[in-house]
Formats: C-alpha cells, sequence, structure tokens
C-alpha cells in the first residue's frame, strides 16, 4: 500500500524550506478526479436538480472553465494526461490496462517531491492501481480497492453492484488518505484523491439512491460530492484549506445514449469529452463576481499541471505540452487561441474497429476516422448536425491541421508504454467482455501508428453491440434471465463463436433452471478462456446439485485441467468441494491445496481444510490452518467457531467460550455459535439458561433454537 519516493535534498527543495523559513510557505494542492462525470450534470454548471453543493461552492469561490476537454474518454489514458500535462502521443498510454506509464515520464507528483511536497493518492478503481505507472512520484499511493470490504468469509463485499473493474466507494477513498493526510502536520503537501463512483453501473448508495432514484447517475454523482466535502471540511479544521490550490476535474463524462452510445469510450462526442473543470487558489485575484468567475474559452485537462505550477511559482518542465491557464483565471485577455486534441482508439485497440482522432478548434470539432464529421460546436453543442458534406474546405484545412498536431506532439519513446498483455491482465480483459477474443486482434492492435487512418469498421456503426454487451451485463445483474437469454442469442447470431456471450448465455439458461441447455453449452465450448471459465464452473456444480453428480464432477475436472482452470483457484475449489461431498478424501486434498497453492488468502478453502483436518482427528493440522486463517481475516465467524470446536478437543472449554464471546459480540445472529456455546456449556455442567435467552431474539425459533433447547434438556 505504501510507496516510498522521496527525493534528494536538492535545491529547489532547499529553496523552498527557505522561503517557508521565511513565513512564506508553498501552497498546498488538492486535485480530485470524479470519474465519468459529465460538467452539465453539476449544479453550477446549469444542472438544476444537482445536488452538488460543494463543487458549486468552490466554483462561487474559484473559477469556473465552461469547456474543458479531455484528451481521451478512457480512465487510464486521460488520467495519465491529466498527471503528466502531455498527450497521450508522449506519454504513449492509450487505453485501459494494454499500457503502462513510462517511468521516463515526469508526473504532477514527482515534480511536486522534487520541490518538498508530500505526495499522496488514493484511487477508486482497477485502471489506476500502481501496476500501470501513475504512482510515480508518490510516496503514499493507497490503491487497496478491497480493503476493508471483506465478509466474514474472506470474500470482496462490492457494495451491491456487479462492476466492470474492482473498485471502492469514495468514502472508502476518504478513509485511505485521512490517516496520511493527518499524519504529514505541517509539510505542504499535494494529494489526488480519485473517486471512481459515477462510473457505470449506476447506483447510488442511501440517500441519493431514493433522492434519485430516477436517475441514480445524478445520485453518484451527489455521492462524491459530499464526500468531497468530507476532506473540504478536514483540511479547513486543520487550518489548511485557505492555503491550498484546489482541483476538480473529471477524466471523461458519460455518452447517456447521445449518438447512441450508453457510456463511453468508444465515441468521440462532447458528452464523453467535455468535463468540469474547476479551481480555487489563494490570493489569486479574479475579475469575478460573488457567483465566480466563467472562462468560456475551450481549455483541456493537459493544461492542470503547468496551471498549478504557474499558481505555485514553480518552474515548468520543457516536456509539458499544455499550458498555464492562470492569465485567464485572472482575466487576462490572450490571443493565443490552441486547438486540443483528443482521441478515441479503444475501438481498434480493444475491439478490432476504426480508430477516432479530434481537434477541437475554437468553434469548430473535427473527428477523423473511417467516417469522418465536422461540428460548429458554438451553433451546435449537441453534435447533431455533421457539416462534412457542405465544408469540405474547412475539414480539409482542420484534418491538415490535426495530422500536424499529431507530429509536432509525438515523441519516439511514447512506444515504451506499450508491452505485452500478460496472462492475468489477458484474464481480467477476458473475463470483462472488454477485448475482442481474437488473440491476432490483440497482440497487433497494440501498435499505435502516429498518423490519420481511415482503416478499419466505422465506430459509430458498431456502438450498438457495446451497448447490446453491457444490457446482457444489466439483466443478468438484475435476475431478468430471459431478457439477458434473448440478448445473448442476438450477439451469438452476429459472432457465433464469441466465448464470453456464449458464457453469459450459459448463465441465462442456468437462471431460467434450463440446466441442460446451458451444459450443452460447455460440452460444444471448444476453448475455455476466463471469458467462459466461471459461468461453466457454475454449470458443473448445477449438475452435481441436480443429482448428475458423475457429469458435473467429470466436466468440473475437465475445467481444471485447461490451460485457463489450472492457474484458477476457483476451478479447484469447485472440484475440492464435490470430492468432499463424495467422500473422496484424497481427491478433496489435492484440490484444496492446489486452491491454497494459487491463492494463499482463499478463507473459505482454508477454512474447508481445516475442517477436513478436525474431523480426522489431525488436531495440530487443523489448528494451524485456524489460525493461518484467523491472522487473515480475524472477523471470519466459521473460522472462529472452528477453532472453538478445536479448542474443546484440545482440553479448553474455557478457551472456546471466550472465543465464542468475541464471535458473538461481532456477529450476534450467528446461530450456530450460540448452539456451540450451550452444547459446552451444558457440557460443564453450567447453567446454560442466560446463553438460550440471548440467542432465542437473534435466531428467532429456528431449527437452531431447537437444537439448543434439546441441549438444555441434559441439565
Amino acid at each position: 500500500m505504501l510507496v516510498t519516493r522521496r527525493p534528494l535534498l536538492g535545491a529547489a527543495l532547499l529553496a523552498t524550506l527557505l522561503l517557508t523559513a521565511c513565513g512564506k510557505p508553498r501552497p498546498n494542492v488538492l486535485l480530485v478526479t470524479l470519474d465519468t462525470t459529465r460538467a452539465d450534470f453539476i449544479g453550477c454548471y446549469g444542472k438544476e436538480e444537482a445536488r452538488t453543493e460543494n463543487l458549486d461552492r468552490l466554483a462561487a469561490e474559484g473559477v469556473l472553465f465552461e469547456r474543458a476537454m479531455v484528451s481521451n474518454p478512457v480512465t487510464q489514458p486521460s488520467h495519465s494526461t491529466i498527471l503528466t500535462g502531455t498527450y497521450p502521443m508522449l506519454h504513449g498510454v492509450r487505453d485501459n490496462m494494454l499500457f503502462q506509464l513510462p517511468e521516463q515520464r515526469q508526473t504532477l507528483a514527482e515534480i511536486l517531491a522534487g520541490h518538498g511536497y508530500r505526495t499522496g493518492a488514493a484511487i477508486g478503481g482497477f485502471p489506476l492501481v500502481r501496476s500501470f505507472g501513475l504512482d510515480q512520484g508518490f510516496e503514499f499511493y493507497d490503491d487497496d480497492l478491497k480493503a476493508g470490504r471483506r465478509d466474514h468469509r474472506g470474500q470482496p463485499i462490492q457494495r451491491n453492484r456487479a462492476t466492470w473493474y474492482d473498485e471502492r466507494p469514495a468514502g472508502h477513498v476518504n478513509d485511505a488518505i485521512l490517516p496520511w493526510l493527518r499524519d504529514i502536520q505541517n509539510d505542504p503537501f499535494f494529494v489526488w484523491l480519485h473517486y471512481w463512483d459515477p462510473h457505470e453501473p449506476h447506483i447510488a448508495p442511501a440517500p441519493w439512491s431514493e433522492i434519485f432514484a430516477h436517475d441514480p447517475y445524478q445520485g453518484e454523482i451527489a455521492y462524491a460530492d459530499q464526500s468531497l466535502g468530507v476532506i473540504l471540511g478536514e483540511l479547513e479544521k486543520q487550518g489548511q484549506l485557505d492555503n491550498t490550490v484546489v482541483v476538480i476535474t473529471s477524466d471523461h463524462g458519460e455518452s447517456r445514449m447521445e449518438h447512441g452510445e450508453m457510456t463511453h469510450a468508444f465515441l468521440a462526442y462532447n458528452s464523453a469529452l467535455h468535463v468540469p473543470l474547476i479551481l480555487k487558489a489563494p490570493n489569486l485575484e479574479t475579475p469575478g463576481e460573488a457567483a465566480g468567475y466563467r472562462v468560456p474559452e475551450t481549455v483541456g485537462t493537459v493544461d492542470i499541471v503547468p496551471t498549478i505550477l504557474d499558481l505555485l511559482d514553480l518552474p515548468i518542465p520543457e516536456e509539458i505540452q499544455g499550458r498555464s491557464l492562470v492569465p485567464l483565471m485572472r482575466g487576462e485577455s490572450t490571443r493565443e487561441r490552441r486547438p486540443y486534441y483528443s482521441e478515441s482508439l479503444s475501438p481498434r485497440l480493444s475491439h478490432g474497429f476504426g480508430e477516432l482522432r479530434v481537434l477541437h478548434a475554437e468553434s469548430m470539432k473535427y473527428i477523423h476516422g473511417p467516417r469522418s464529421e465536422l461540428f460548429n460546436i458554438d451553433e451546435d453543442p449537441h453534435e447533431r448536425r455533421d457539416l462534412i458534406d457542405g465544408q469540405e474546405q474547412e475539414a480539409k484545412r482542420l484534418e491538415a491541421a490535426l495530422a500536424d498536431f499529431i507530429v509536432d506532439h509525438a515523441s519516439a519513446d511514447a512506444a515504451d508504454a506499450t508491452h505485452d498483455v500478460d496472462d492475468e491482465t489477458r484474464r481480467r480483459l477476458e473475463a470483462l467482455g472488454y477485448i475482442s477474443t481474437s488473440d491476432e486482434s490483440l497482440e497487433g492492435g497494440l501498435t499505435v501508428q502516429e498518423t490519420l487512418s481511415t482503416e478499419g469498421g466505422v465506430p459509430q456503426d458498431h456502438v450498438g453491440q457495446l451497448n447490446l454487451v453491457l444490457r446482457l451485463r444489466r439483466f443478468l445483474d438484475a435476475g431478468d434471465f430471459a431478457a439477458a437469454r434473448d440478448t445473448a442469442l442476438k450477439l451469438l447470431a452476429a459472432d457465433p463463436d464469441h466465448r464470453f456471450f456464449r458464457a453469459k448465455l450459459a448463465a441465462a439458461y442456468l437462471g431460467l433452471e434450463e440446466t441442460e441447455q446451458a451444459a450443452e453449452i460447455v460440452d460444444q465450448a471448444s476453448e475455455i478462456s476466463a471469458a467462459n471459465l466461471n459461468e461453466f464452473l457454475n454449470v458443473a456444480e448445477a449438475l452435481f446439485n441436480a443429482g448428475q453428480e458423475e457429469r458435473g464432477y467429470r466436466m468440473a475436472q475437465r475445467l481444471a485441467g485447461t490451460e485457463a482452470g489450472r492457474d484458477s483457484s476457483a476451478s479447484h475449489w469447485t472440484l475440492a468441494g464435490m470430492a468432499r461431498r463424495l467422500d473422496s478424501a484424497d481427491d478433496f486434498l489435492q484440490a484444496i491445496e492446489r486452491t491454497l497453492a494459487i491463492d494463499p488468502d482463499h478463507g473459505p478453502a482454508r477454512r474447508d481444510l481445516a475442517e477436513h483436518y478436525l474431523k480426522t482427528g489431525r488436531l495440530e493440522q487443523a489448528e494451524n490452518e485456524l489460525r493461518l486463517l484467523l491472522s487473515t481475516y480475524p472477523t471470519h465467524r466459521e473460522g472462529s467457531l472452528s477453532l472453538a470446536r478445536l479448542l474443546v478437543q484440545q482440553g479448553d472449554p474455557d478457551g472456546a467460550l471466550g472465543r465464542l464471546g468475541r464471535t458473538l459480540r461481532l456477529h450476534p445472529g450467528f446461530c450456530d455459535a450460540h448452539v456451540e456455546r450451550i452444547r459446552i456449556l451444558v457440557g460443564l455442567g453450567r447453567n446454560a439458561q442466560q446463553a438460550f435467552q440471548e440467542m432465542q431474539p437473534q435466531c428467532r425459533g429456528g431449527d437452531s433454537v431447537q437444537e439448543a433447547a434439546e441441549l438444555l434438556k441434559e441439565l
């Protein structure tokens, strides 16, 4: 969780310390990126029903940029631009998970650390974990997306969200950064917080789920705003807020069916490229009135790094490709009307279609691709009227300008960001249905040529397929298995061999209790990968549970023997469970040990192995497994119960009672622990009536209460 990258004490740091000693400390910096947040869904940008009082207050006290554009509508490449002040042609990151920010790229954190700043970050979504390179320069980088979110079995809790990626809510991001923020005391700091919440699927937490029941997306933005308020309140409590540069932006917007796109990452319209940019800086005089100052000129998130450095009176490195927005914030007129660049390469890199490149040139916007488009944003902000057929000369002019822009901003070493897609990344991508299942398409797609191309399928014509995939996931998550089946069949009609689609069809059949149809899909599968493994394991379990033990077990063995299954803890744990129920001790041990070799922190498997040792009288081995389990998951209730039973067998009933007491304080409704407690008390000849009375309101007269009542009769 903790990465230390403290710089040596150089001249810049010495100068900073001297300024601090003279009573002129550097301002702090707080950068907050709200994932997937459209500008026009925030109150200060005109959304009347928005509940974004913290963002609105910052805009009222600072500067709001009305037309800020991102470089890419995908999380990882867009954040690479935000944190380096460079375009994708230079930093090299073009899509999620397929690239890594190269070490030679300098992040804002590295720059500020070199000037004596403490640097800390906490992120909310998997595309920004440290393995993708954005932790460079941060002494503290918390990307533990599962911390504090495991149940008593040691399994992740996902806040009732079926997600594309591992994630955590904004409140947990705050929990990760606040102890560090409180600990750094008076040192100048740079903090970056990333709130993932507005990302699909849109399931707002209470009370926003009720307030915005008609539109959970708005509810998630409101929750992110509320979480921002916690951080602002902490800084105010510390007396630091008035000496902090606060920057709020987003990595991209959300299309919400504009131009036929349900979410983002595919098309290049402003519904996904236009984001909020709000900046509040201490001692910055603006021409704004009480309502705050608004800048109408087009700017980009590529400008954030140079703007912060300018506000801190620090030199801007030559590599930076954005510009300082401080003159605009001060209301100074400028003749420099820069064009801005955006791109969407995911259609080619992840799906095998064509790619899109964009030039924002004052009022005009040119999109180059297999079917190029031209829009006048001032007159047509929603990009509904393509002007390219009537303004061919303007389109050609902008095409030439775009080609020059790409060449002027490209770097030969940007290719260092590309890397071979390792097995784990491939498994994640395929399991998400995020990439083409064609190995040739994926491996060839990582090559990025910095030239304009019209090759490949028209992304605007293929976005409907992505929408169907999203609908398929939503139907399965909601338990609408008939709709999921019909959607999967529609997708398979266009791509009959797609592993991900066939797996989801099997899941739909299982939901409809049509196990035989699901089994036929598994039997006919020519290849097993992460795209279908888990769903197929569910089919094997369904057969086993339906009385077809031999067929289900053979299917699970076949799946576990494939290349994808051999390194899957899920496949071997499934086998272990079946072997246990078949009373095949040797097969059980082989499968459970393989499970734990793959995933030593697999809580359920560790407990199953301990239970096996208990039942076979191997008490020392059982105790070792249970204590290892509880050292990793201290609140694991079944593991604690098993240890209590072991203590009884070892002649320590009082130790067992103490453990059960602690377990029941954490899990008062754990009826099996109540029964075990009463069993021990009865065995000791003690009065167990009080324990029985404590149990009754928790277990509500069920079978456990009846079992406990029978035990009491022995007294």
